[in-house]
């Protein structure tokens, strides 16, 4: 009799527990999962944060959140993950009745990309486990990994060589008659720039800044068609990096800087001009355009754009020519360009198995290793 009673409840519990989930699993269940930042540097940490409210009576003993996310992102905690094309996460909660639970997943950001996060599930069990409830949590999250930004002595070195060039077209036509401020002095500064009476005060070598009658901008024209059959990737990920890069030293050094590219973005459009820029907000406005950077749209639309600039340049812009690719056709566009007086720097990432020898002064190879 005692076993029978035993049983008639056990299989009571089991009918009430599967009614109430069946009917209120999702009642007042709330769960969010979103990006911690909108943005990160390549090699930066930022946290996936999920948040689950459970705004009822009825606890979950077994609350799952699954997301899946691109493998270009490193996750502190590989426990309950798995990874083929894309990493997929699974996070287990227990919740009880009235209870909100926040967790943090950490990762790393290891290449550049717009990373978005809209494939986000829950999942519910009951107490005796034999139930199982799902509901697809409408979720659409991004994060931008921008560029890897270069910091080593070639690019150092190669970069201050773009701002001495500048630097001296400006100089031919300083207003002397306006005074800017004192400064540091800098190796690409003039003698006759000293202010020996602050140096004196200050124990170190300060300048004059004078103000100018043109301001300058560093237009940056970025070629991705590489023409390359060997890993042509890479070279173009070079390339983006050495833009994204000079803009923030442009920027940085308190001169407005422009972005042309032939390329189209994640989602198959062509990448507009950024327009000019000197502020920081606007370094992330073209570190956005980069990062969202996939296909290249080929040379000619590039070699179309190096006839306009010829036709429409000024003495107030500075050309900054990324480009792989270094035929004739276009070595031949960026000669017009500087032969009419327009300022010039170009820079060809190649691989050291293929030596590239520069031969004109205003073009600098970058070596790539092809093995790295």
């Amino acid at each position: 009799m005692q076993l029978v009673t035993a049983t008639i409840i056990i299989f009571l519990v089991f009918a009430i527990q599967k009614y109430l989930y069946v009917r209120f699993w999702d009642k007042g269940l709330d769960a969010t999962c979103r990006f911690s930042r909108d943005f990160i540097e390549c090699g930066e940490s930022a946290d996936l944060k999920l948040v689950v409210t459970n705004d009822k009576n009825l606890p979950l003993p077994i609350f799952q959140m699954k997301f899946s996310l691109d493998r270009s992102l490193k996750f502190d905690d590989m426990q309950n993950a798995a990874i083929t094309d894309k990493y997929h996460k699974n996070e287990v909660f227990a919740l009880n009745g009235r209870q909100k639970v926040t967790r943090k997943v950490s990762f790393t950001g290891r290449e550049r990309g717009v990373v978005e996060l809209n494939n986000v599930s829950m999942i519910v069990k009951d107490f005796f486990m034999t139930q199982t409830f799902a509901k697809v949590i409408n979720e659409n999250d991004i994060i931008y990994v921008f560029p890897k930004k270069k910091t080593d002595v070639p690019f150092n070195m190669f970069f201050h060589g773009v701002i001495g060039n500048i630097e001296t077209r400006r100089s031919l036509i300083e207003d002397r008659l306006t005074f800017r401020g004192i400064r540091q002095y800098q190796p690409h500064d003039g003698l006759r720039a000293i202010n020996w009476k602050q140096s004196a005060k200050s124990r170190e070598l300060m300048v004059n800044v004078r103000g100018y009658t043109m301001d300058c901008e560093v237009r940056i024209l970025l070629n991705l068609d590489t023409n390359s059959m060997v890993e042509a990737e890479r070279l173009m990920e070079e390339a983006i990096s050495i833009a994204s890069s000079c803009v923030r030293r442009i920027i940085n050094a308190k001169m407005a800087v422009s972005l042309y590219v032939n390329a189209e973005d994640t989602w198959g459009r062509e990448i507009k001009d950024t327009g000019s820029g000197a502020d920081v907000a606007h370094a992330i406005t073209i570190d956005k355009a980069l990062t969202e950077i996939k296909h290249t749209l080929g040379i000619e639309p590039f070699l179309n754009r190096l006839d306009q600039e010829t036709k429409e340049a000024s003495d107030n812009i500075h050309y900054l020519i990324i480009s792989s690719y270094h035929k004739d056709d276009l070595i031949e566009k960026v000669d017009r360009l500087h032969n009419q007086g327009a300022g010039v720097t170009m820079v060809v990432p190649y691989y050291d198995a293929y030596p590239y020898d520069a031969d004109r002064p205003y073009i600098t190879g970058w070596e790539v290793p092809i093995n790295a």
